[in-house]
């Protein structure tokens, strides 16, 4: 009995302890997975924007646009290492900077505005000290696209380059003259490239090769990169559908003249902005308890019905379709700009503050005609921060963070950069930041409502807690059994003998 006991009491143990394992494991796994969605496999990004040239003409629009380029990949979770009116040491630098970043990276991104030349097929970016007048000047004063991909493709992973560079060759005659019999390799605009890689990567210019992009005018974005600016965030979209909605914009918007060339060996969809919480929704879908979700609904779901209806008035400009957004979505993310759009009759995508009040410098008066109270101020804090800003705080006092936030923002719509606000300044950055800003307030209710569809393990009762500490008790025996004397053996062994004997006779 006590063999049997033993052997079902080293069952039970290991059953409890394999239970409490699997138990262990599960919770385990949902912290690792709730962890990646929170914070997915890393990315990274460079930007370069040269305007600046020193020997050549000057472009009003790189800095604004990648500027924008790379607030706009902060908020959808990169890390990004940028640079702006770079001589060659400095963009030599920055691309090491960048490359030391890479390793162990699963995507990286490349976004360049600027001057860039193509001779005989081989693609160069433009410092902003360039002088070029020989062709062996393209190898050690300019940077080889190439050498970039390089940096890139060292490791398996996802590779975006996109580069609005496509514009006139500003040393074509000075290289057609050292090339000589060689000219037509001096091409206009860039020249295509060809992509190889096990994950995957993605070249896009503004144009088709061989042709030249146009640029913004004034203080506003270049054409691509306003129709780059548009879509790239849109969450749950592939970055082909991103890059297809991209060059169907600039065909419209340049009147059919530019056309964005994209060349891609990206298997699958990659997402520059992936759905919110669908990897979360996947997770939850294996415990027990949690309601499930496919994510391909996720991905296609009220969010992005709504930006697509946003878009389709936003393309039109018309204010029965501004109408009927704000029917569908009363309180969406773009409900009051619809609301400024009809009640101002603004045309799509501009905005509602005339130029010459935007362009009105901020001074501590014009700050405090606002008459912003402390709310006010927080709520200018976090909009600055949600459109890629950082103020370093938001407790509403506007201290140098947020002065250096603000003129840095200023910077970037090309106003005074005094770092105080005017009325038209304060109605464009509510305007500009209003999408960002509700996604951000809209990010901590839906963290808290997946940490609260995610259950906790029960603690034991402490009547529990103590029988699973404490071994259990052996059953009650009965007291062992006395074995016979020698005297006894010996008188039990006599009367057999004596039994034989009678036996015998």
């Amino acid at each position: 009995m006590r063999g049997l006991f033993d052997r079902w009491r080293g069952l039970t143990a290991r059953s409890l302890m394999g239970g409490m394992a699997r138990a262990s494991v599960l919770i385990l796994a949902m912290g690792v997975t709730l962890a990646e969605a929170a914070t997915a496999d890393r990315r990274v990004a460079l930007v370069i924007g040269n305007g600046a040239y020193e020997n050549v003409p000057a472009l009003d629009n790189p800095l604004t646009d990648s500027k924008a380029i790379a607030a706009a990949l902060k908020r959808i979770g990169f890390d990004v290492v940028e640079g702006y009116d770079l001589k060659l040491d400095g963009m030599r630098s920055l691309v090491g900077q960048y490359a030391s970043k890479l390793d162990g990276a699963k995507v990286a991104f490349v976004y360049y505005a600027g001057h860039g030349v193509a001779v005989a097929g081989d693609n160069y970016l433009l410092p902003t000290d360039t002088v070029l007048k020989s062709e062996a000047d393209l190898d050690f004063k300019t940077m080889n696209v190439n050498l970039v991909l390089r940096q890139m493709q060292r490791e398996d992973r996802v590779n975006v380059v996109i580069l609005d560079a496509c514009r006139d060759n500003p040393f074509a005659k000075e290289l057609a003259r050292s090339l000589k019999t060689r000219s037509a390799s001096v091409a206009s605009g860039l020249s295509e490239i060809t992509v190889n890689s096990a994950a995957g990567t993605m070249i896009a210019f503004a144009t088709d090769p061989g042709k030249t992009a146009l640029d913004g005018s004034g203080s506003h974005n270049s054409p691509f990169t306003t129709a780059l600016l548009k879509h790239m965030e849109t969450p749950g979209v592939s970055i082909s559908t991103v890059m297809d909605r991209v060059r169907e914009d600039v065909w419209r918007s340049t009147g059919e003249r530019q056309r964005p060339w994209v060349n891609t060996s990206i298997i699958g969809e990659f997402y520059l902005n992936p759905a919110p919480a669908a990897a979360v929704q996947v997770a939850a879908a294996e415990v027990p308890g949690v309601p499930s979700a496919n994510p391909a609904m996720a991905a296609a779901g009220p969010q992005a019905l709504e930006i697509k209806l946003w878009e389709s008035a936003e393309r039109s400009g018309a204010a029965e379709d501004y109408r009927a957004y704000l029917d569908a979505h009363p309180n969406g993310y773009f409900a009051q700009i619809a609301r400024n759009r009809i009640a101002r009759g603004a045309p799509a995508g501009r905005s509602i503050q005339s130029e010459a009040e935007l362009k009105e410098p901020g001074t501590t008066q014009t700050e405090s005609g606002l008459a912003l109270s402390v709310k006010d101020r927080i709520e200018a804090q976090q909009r600055l921060r949600a459109i890629g800003f950082d103020p370093g705080g938001t407790s509403g006092t506007f201290g140098p963070g947020t002065r250096r936030a603000l003129t840095n923002w200023q910077k970037t719509k090309g106003l005074p950069d005094s770092g105080f606000l005017t009325k038209a300044q304060q109605v464009a950055l509510w305007e500009q930041s209003e999408t960002d800003y509700q996604k951000a307030i809209a990010r901590p209710q839906a963290e808290r409502a997946v940490r609260a569809a995610v259950p906790r393990p029960q603690r034991p009762a402490p009547a529990q807690a103590r029988a699973m500490r404490e071994p259990a008790p052996y059953p009650q025996q009965a007291p062992p059994q006395r074995g016979p004397s020698l005297g006894e053996m010996g008188n039990f062994l006599g009367g057999v003998g004596n039994l034989v004997g009678s036996m015998r006779r």
